[in-house]
């Protein structure tokens, strides 16, 4: 349980942090919506190709519509999410600041091997043209799905104590991640989210997808939100969510930013965000 705060520290922001920040998180978005194609799914298409690369081998299906992301990529950032959800909304550790004890890193660390390995394995077979890659097996979707949901709950493991030391004044010496009962239930919850993602039923078209690149968004807000209060050095200085509105509107200007800056270098390089010209 968590203990009383014993710093408050300071988290007034001068106005011009406010406002420059709320105005241009305003006109991103507004040129967001305009400069992105028409619908939900083509805008939720251009922020997951700032991060993965949607080659339609290697992506789902649900009818004719192609995923956002591709196979991995599905697994990896809903997996992030649904731990930020986890360690934040259920658990309700925002203070926590510790990194799990290593035993439990180890485990981390064997899944992000799996993720790594399987993800070198799949792309010699696209650069080689053989059906089995570079240690010896075919790739498999649910393989790329499950490493993928597993490296994601693993860098939400790492980014919640990350994120809680660097935004909260009122930091307890523990971590988010306590105990193997806690990590057997996230992995479980992961593993429910893949096979949900797995089923590929039309009516999950929209939540799959729009699931998917929140997590994207998810990721690049609380990284962007990290820097900014770095930069203007009131790191460790908020005592909740409702002090950290700022912060995190400041996190969306650079998920804006990073989206932006990456779809234009890809179209610039490759001609297309739908897939890699000479990858199939």
């Amino acid at each position: 349980m968590d203990t009383p705060p014993t710093n408050t520290g300071r988290s007034d922001f001068p106005h011009f942090w406010v406002w420059s920040g709320v105005l241009l998180a305003l006109m991103g978005l507004v040129l967001f919506v305009i400069l992105t194609p028409d619908g939900v799914l083509p805008k939720a298409d251009v922020i997951a190709a700032a991060v993965c690369h949607r080659i339609p081998s290697h992506s789902f299906f649900i009818g004719e519509r192609q995923l956002p992301l591709c196979q991995r990529c599905s697994g990896t950032f809903p997996g992030a999410l649904t731990g930020l959800l986890i360690q934040w909304g259920v658990w309700r550790r925002r203070r926590s600041q510790r990194f799990p004890r290593w035993q439990i890193f180890v485990v981390l660390a064997g899944f992000a091997g799996i993720w790594a390995l399987d993800g070198l394995n799949s792309y010699t077979t696209m650069l080689t043209g053989r059906p089995e890659g570079l240690l010896g097996y075919a790739p498999q979707p649910w393989l790329r799905l499950l490493s993928g949901v597993l490296m994601g709950m693993g860098m939400s493991v790492l980014l919640v104590p990350a994120f809680n030391q660097i935004m909260w004044a009122d930091g307890e010496a523990a971590a988010p991640l306590r105990s193997w009962p806690e990590l057997a239930f996230l992995v479980v919850v992961e593993l429910a989210i893949a096979g949900v993602i797995s089923l590929l039923e039309p009516a999950l078209l929209y939540p799959v997808a729009l699931y998917s690149v929140a997590g994207v968004v998810a990721m690049f807000i609380c990284l962007g939100a990290m820097l900014f209060v770095m930069a203007i050095g009131r790191d460790s200085a908020l005592t909740g969510w409702r002090e950290a509105w700022v912060p995190l509107v400041w996190g969306l200007v650079f998920a804006l930013v990073v989206i932006g800056v990456m779809n234009f270098l890809r179209v610039l390089i490759t001609g297309t965000i739908n897939g890699v010209p000479g990858l199939s």
